[in-house]
């Protein structure tokens, strides 16, 4: 049965080893890193239309791969950062005023201290 041990099921959770630790927090890092770029590239005035379409799609992939390996990549008080900032992103595509965008700046802040 040793062949089993570490999948994942009704049994206990997922011991990750240091090296998949900073996989999923060197990945996490990326994924945070390009959406801060798009997102300040993203709210650059007079932005064409078609710029404005893919810069959102990569902040929306980027946040997937966060959202992905924030459960491993995240201490816990991080975790509630990474939904604030889910829930304040859905915010700014709604309604990009200067109050949503720093709000999104804040929490970019706040996942990378």
């Amino acid at each position: 049965m040793s062949d089993v041990e570490g999948v994942q099921g009704g049994g206990e959770p997922h011991q990750y080893s240091q090296e998949e630790l900073e996989k999923y927090h060197q990945d996490y890092k990326k994924g945070l890193n390009l959406f801060k770029e798009s997102f300040d590239q993203y709210n650059q005035p007079n932005l064409e239309v078609h710029k404005k379409a893919q810069l959102k799609k990569v902040m929306d992939e980027a946040l997937q791969v966060m959202n992905e390996t924030a459960c491993v990549a995240l201490k816990e008080g991080k975790k509630d950062d990474e939904v604030r900032l889910n829930t304040d992103y859905q915010t700014f595509i709604n309604d990009p005023s200067s109050d949503n965008q720093k709000k999104i700046a804040d929490d970019i802040k706040a996942l990378s201290d």
